[in-house]
Formats: C-alpha cells, structure tokens, sequence
C-alpha cells in the first residue's frame, strides 16, 4: 500500500541535444502537471548548480532537476498518464534522458519517530 501522506521525489537526469524544444511538450505535460501538483524544487546544470560530490553520472549528463509529488501514487498517476506518455516522443530529438528516478520521501511523523528514536538512543554525557 501507497502512503499517501508522505511526499515522493522524482529526479530526472539528462542531456541536452541541441536544438529548440517542441512546444508541443510543454502544451502536453504541463496540464497533467498541475493536476499531480508537481513543484519543482531544485535542479540545474553539472558542475554549475549541481556538484557530484562521489561517483560518477552518465558520460556527457549536463543536468539534474527534483521534483516533488504529494505522494508516490501522485507522481505514478502523472508519469505513467496517457498525457504524459504523449508528450514523452516531443523532447526525445533535443534531451536524452540518462535517467529517472522516483524515490519516496519521509512523511513528517516518520521524521520525528526517527528523531525521538535517535534521541533516546544517544548516551548520555556522564558528569565529571
């Protein structure tokens, strides 16, 4: 079963391969976008605003962009979309896409469990 009350991530990584975008893409993906309620969160250019700090990505990569999804049911109904799927062919002549990935996120009661959890498991300081 899907949580639905924890976010989920999906992180696209990929290459530029000259030439203009088809608008036609955009027209097709931005509509099943905002109805998943994707927000962009971060992303850039390798070396620039995205730094490798251990391995390596695909030979050539040039950028990683993370996108946030409400849940992972939401980002599976969006990319998996007969819209979505559409729009796919549109950005194949000017990005290759060297990966995409989508990793489900901590929901905030997760978070605080784990932090109570390492809390009490933290020795304490003994007195001098």
């Amino acid at each position: 079963m899907t949580d639905t009350s924890k976010p989920a991530y999906f992180i696209a990584c990929g290459t530029s391969l000259g030439g203009t975008p088809n608008p036609e893409y955009g027209k097709r993906a931005m509509g099943v976008a905002a109805k998943a309620e994707l927000k962009p969160i971060a992303g850039g250019m390798i070396g620039d605003s995205v730094k490798v700090l251990e391995g390596e990505l695909p030979a050539g990569t040039q950028f990683l962009v993370v996108e946030k999804f409400p849940s992972m049911a939401a980002l599976e109904t969006f990319y998996y979309s007969d819209e979505y799927q559409s729009a796919i062919p549109f950005r194949k002549d000017t990005v290759r896409m060297d990966f995409l990935v989508a990793v489900d996120g901590i929901s905030e009661a997760e978070l605080e469990a784990r932090k109570q959890a390492a809390l009490a498991s933290t020795p304490v300081a003994k007195s001098k």
